[in-house]
């Protein structure tokens, strides 16, 4: 528990201290079976990317390299590193891991990536306080619920503009969260925490202009910050009143047009989580739709694959502005993580090759793509425009062989309205694990995730996950 705080100025139930009591009071057993179900997937979801990430991402050394560095001795399980480590800097691997692919989950309203910091902090948290496996649960619910409640109340377009990327500026005050649930933090240790997160709350869309790996680094930083914050607060230092929506708080510092009120409108009665989409594709979610449509068009119609004249992809001016624009550089990706914000070559491998996945990536400057590249171009398109925020939709137009085909696609493979299975989601995690993990630990983690309510502790789990290859 934490302890009594020197001074705790009155906030008069506003919304950051609402939100403080939702969390910290949130139990497993008051979740409806829907919900916990979907926090188990995504659970399943996030292991997988890390566990292959931890290998195979071009910027995991540089990052395992600089915690050795930097950690002394710990108990916690960073996902392929070779010794345990102090829970932040084992939160700062694993977040920074689960996000590098851009494979992680995805929230469309709240347009960001909840998991990469809530469910690093609860890894690390539940892993040293040896935590059940419900309670794990219920702190990943309380975090994804503070995570898109913070980023919607922000409004993502308008927050988007001002050049910060949400999955870190939200994500610290979920990830907070989640923690605060795990180690049963008071309202009051919380409403500190999420004031200390005032001062830290960071990250920038800068990265867009060179290919930077500063992007994968964001969750991992705002889940080493997150747990920064509860230690502080618990030790009973004075965080900021009101830190969400004060004259100089989060909102108004970091938006242009925010709704204070999206913090707690029918708090309690909704579940953040369940709105949570799963990526079968690894790059940038504004180019899935697109990527959905080229894939059904290339089955439909063999002239595809070799009679393709141009392409014209409608996306939603946000989308147009991640992945599309501007047009002549991505046109030309000059590394994995411009090919992940590369509509344009996306829709090239897809109709060239018929396939879109990690190992698309190491042909980014192959020829024929390059070249078919050239033809495709992007546009905003009104009626994709309209679906935005609530659906990151695409319109595709394709020209060739004396056809003109134009489809849209309203809700990209992997949202709740078009979900992904618990079988396409195992499928999923073997697919990175291959190669990592052995079938048998692969068969473990499954089993051990498909019945985490009823786990005794987390531990178990994370012993699994030690055994990377």
């Amino acid at each position: 528990m934490d302890r009594p705080h020197a001074r705790l100025k009155a906030t008069n139930g506003g919304a950051t201290r609402r939100l403080a009591e939702f969390a910290v009071s949130l139990d497993a057993d008051a979740i409806p079976a829907p919900v916990l179900e979907h926090a188990k997937q995504c659970v399943l979801d996030f292991v997988g990317i890390a566990v292959r990430a931890s290998h195979d991402s071009e910027s995991a050394p540089a990052m395992a390299d600089a915690v050795s560095e930097l950690a002394g001795e710990g108990s916690c399980t960073a996902i392929g590193h070779p010794s345990p480590l102090p829970a932040q800097y084992a939160a700062l691997l694993n977040g920074a891991y689960a996000h590098s692919l851009d494979f992680d989950d995805t929230h469309a309203r709240a347009s960001l990536h909840p998991g990469a910091p809530v469910i690093a902090v609860c890894l690390a948290l539940a892993e040293e306080h040896t935590a059940s496996g419900a309670r794990f649960l219920s702190a990943i619910v309380a975090g994804y619920e503070v995570t898109c409640r913070v980023s919607m109340a922000a409004n993502p377009r308008a927050h988007y503009d001002r050049g910060f990327h949400p999955t870190a500026t939200a994500g610290i005050f979920g990830a907070t969260a989640a923690g605060a649930n795990l180690l049963g933090v008071s309202a009051d240790g919380l409403e500190h925490a999420f004031g200390i997160n005032g001062s830290q709350a960071a990250g920038s869309m800068q990265f867009l202009e060179n290919g930077a790996w500063n992007k994968r680094l964001h969750p991992g930083l705002a889940a080493h910050n997150a747990i920064l914050s509860l230690v502080l607060a618990r030790a009973g230092f004075v965080g900021s009143a009101a830190a969400l929506e004060g004259r100089y708080g989060f909102l108004r510092a970091y938006s242009d047009g925010s709704d204070p009120a999206l913090l707690v409108a029918r708090l309690g009665d909704t579940y953040a989580l369940l709105g949570t989409a799963f990526k079968p594709y690894p790059c940038c979610r504004f180019s899935h739709a697109a990527i959905d449509l080229a894939l059904a068009l290339r089955t439909e119609h063999a002239w595809m694959r070799d009679d393709v004249e141009s392409v014209t992809v409608g996306l939603p001016a946000k989308g147009l502005d991640l992945v599309a624009v501007p047009e002549p550089q991505k046109r030309r990706p000059q590394n994995t993580v411009d090919a992940q914000f590369s509509v344009h070559f996306a829709l090239a491998a897809s109709l060239l090759w018929g396939r879109f996945g990690m190992r698309e990536y190491e042909m980014v400057r192959q020829p024929d793509a390059v070249a078919f590249m050239d033809r495709i171009r992007a546009e905003c398109d009104p009626e994709v425009e309209a679906l935005y925020p609530r659906q990151l939709g695409a319109s595709l137009t394709v020209r060739g062989h004396g056809e003109m085909l134009r489809r849209v696609q309203p809700i990209p493979k992997g949202e709740p309205e078009n979900p992904l299975s618990w079988s396409d989601l195992e499928d999923k995690f073997r697919g990175l694990a291959d190669g990592r993990l052995a079938r048998a630990v692969q068969d473990r983690v499954i089993a051990t995730i498909r019945d985490l309510e009823h786990a005794d502790r987390i531990v178990t789990l994370m012993r699994d996950l030690r055994s990377v290859l």
